[in-house]
């Protein structure tokens, strides 16, 4: 797949994820893409019809942080220069930086969304722990992008 066209889903997946409110949830599109299912008075039936499931959601945002954390360490490790940087970071001249503080922004906003989730399910102990778990990846992804640019 492009380089462009991953960076795009990873990007369009965590906007929706920012965009989550109390009371969403979410599904994926024909298009593998994250998308919001707002609150409606048949969601239950209409989730139920179509096989989604409240699991499906743990799938799918893990999922995208590994994939995501996958990604950009491959990329840190196409790019960094061992050669003039003894703490391997990036070099600031290198255009793959502002891919990093991108991600960096887009899962910041992304966590916001994911605790609006949680609230969502905060009746389900599991899921809310779950859910925590993901935060916690995703912070420490952020934490770990940071140390690299």
């Amino acid at each position: 797949m492009d380089k462009e066209v991953i960076l795009n889903n990873f990007y369009n997946n965590l906007d929706v994820l920012a965009r989550m409110q109390d009371g969403h949830k979410l599904y994926l599109d024909k298009e593998q893409l994250l998308q919001l299912d707002e609150p409606f008075m048949f969601q239950g039936i209409w989730r139920y019809c179509y096989g989604i499931s409240r699991k499906d959601a743990i799938h799918l945002l893990t999922k995208l942080f590994n994939d995501i954390e996958i990604y950009m360490n491959a990329l840190y490790l196409r790019n960094i220069d061992v050669k003039n940087n003894s703490y391997l970071r990036i070099p600031k001249s290198n255009p793959e930086q502002r891919t990093f503080i991108i991600i960096i922004e887009k899962i910041n906003k992304a966590i916001t969304g994911i605790s609006n989730l949680k609230l969502t399910y905060k009746t389900d102990e599991q899921m809310c722990v779950e859910l925590q778990r993901i935060i916690d990846k995703a912070t420490s992804l952020v934490d770990n992008f940071m140390i690299m640019i």
